[in-house]
């Protein structure tokens, strides 16, 4: 792209004409780009559009000699990431799930649907406040870090602290019929 510098002015200038041809310029590339680290074009497609709407949002950031195309792509990279280690700690979550119900529902739950007990769960999680439903949805589901958490819902790492102890206090007194089941077996 010719006259990257003149470019980058007008997107720190939030310029949409200027981010158009970005736009027009890079999205498919990015989107083929990110295809190599995801299983389905749709996934591909969807990393590559939520890296342009974070670059609009952050281009009157940007340094006037930054290199969009490499922006871009390490955007692209990094979000292919984690997206894949979301994907991977989803699974050890359905894994973990799996192998609990199998295991309470041979050796606790003999009366209990396993679906029922996992439902229970769930259930138990989505009553808590929303807050602090979402706090441990991010961190034991999503895999997120207290800091990671943090920055992303824009609060305290202590405030991620006090609704996660808040969590797990509750889910605790919730559930502890469960703990009594499993203790009795």
């Amino acid at each position: 792209m010719d006259n990257e510098e003149i470019i980058v002015g007008r997107l720190i200038d939030k310029d949409k004409s200027a981010f158009e041809l970005i736009f027009s310029e890079y999205y498919g590339t990015m989107v083929l780009y990110a295809a190599r680290f995801m299983d389905t074009r749709e996934d591909a497609e969807e990393i590559a559009q939520e890296v342009f709407v974070k670059f609009w949002e952050k281009c009157d950031t940007l340094s006037p000699d930054s290199s969009v195309k490499s922006y871009l792509y390490r955007s692209v990279h990094n979000s292919c990431l984690n997206a894949l280690k979301h994907e991977k700690v989803k699974d050890s979550y359905r894994q973990y799930m799996i192998q609990f119900m199998e295991s309470s529902s041979e050796n606790v739950f003999d009366s209990e649907d396993p679906d029922l007990l996992r439902n229970r769960i769930l259930d138990e999680i989505d009553n808590l406040p929303p807050r602090c439903s979402e706090i441990f949805k991010l961190s034991r589901f999503e895999g997120l870090k207290y800091q990671e958490i943090a920055e992303h819902l824009e609060i305290s790492v202590k405030t991620v602290e006090v609704q996660m102890g808040k969590a797990l206090k509750v889910l605790r007194e919730k559930l502890a019929d469960l703990k009594h089941k499993i203790g009795a077996s």
